[in-house]
């Protein structure tokens, strides 16, 4: 049992103190940098300045998955486990609603709601498969996750991009 962690350990006040701890970080360099942030950012444009954003995002998803992935336990208690899942499911079930009423109103909400709903399929399908105990559990998550979840997700993804498509073509998108 030596490759087994104690959760105590592993997942103690020095996990939240590193999270504390890169929060201030972020906020003294932007306070120390602020002046030539506002100046350099004000010019990229907003188009440019979401690239830069999100690629700040992935360095800091990174290096968090990296300090996670050897500091989280891999077994612990889940408190309110169902009321976690009966949450996600009914998102899923609100977005599958609000897909079909922005439809019948021909409005473009549909595809971010269309666009929310496949999102939340993957999640669904990522978390049955991961957290199923090995055997027949592990089989039915699999199963479930190819055959009926991860389809919808791709119907709802091709839903959303073919709105925003036809939206935009009609709207004369990208301009001359």
């Amino acid at each position: 049992m030596s490759g087994l962690r104690d959760p105590a350990v592993s997942a103690g006040p020095h996990f939240i103190g590193l999270k504390i701890g890169l929060v201030l970080l972020a906020l003294v360099v932007i306070l120390r940098l602020r002046r030539r942030l506002v100046v350099r950012l004000r010019g990229l444009g907003w188009r440019r300045l979401a690239v830069v954003c999100a690629g700040g995002a992935v360095l800091f998803y990174a290096i968090w998955i990296l300090y996670l992935s050897g500091t989280m336990p891999s077994v612990t208690v889940a408190y309110n486990w169902n009321l976690a899942w009966l949450a996600l499911d009914g998102f899923e079930a609100l977005t599958a609603l609000l897909t079909a009423l922005f439809l019948l109103k021909g409005s473009i909400f549909a595809a971010l709601s269309a666009a929310a709903f496949s999102t939340s399929l993957c999640i669904d399908a990522l978390f049955d498969v991961t957290t199923a105990a090995q055997g027949a559990p592990l089989v039915t998550a699999v199963l479930e996750a190819v055959l009926v979840e991860l389809p919808f997700a791709a119907l709802a993804f091709i839903l959303a991009i073919k709105i925003l498509s036809s939206k935009m073509a009609s709207a004369g998108w990208p301009p001359a």
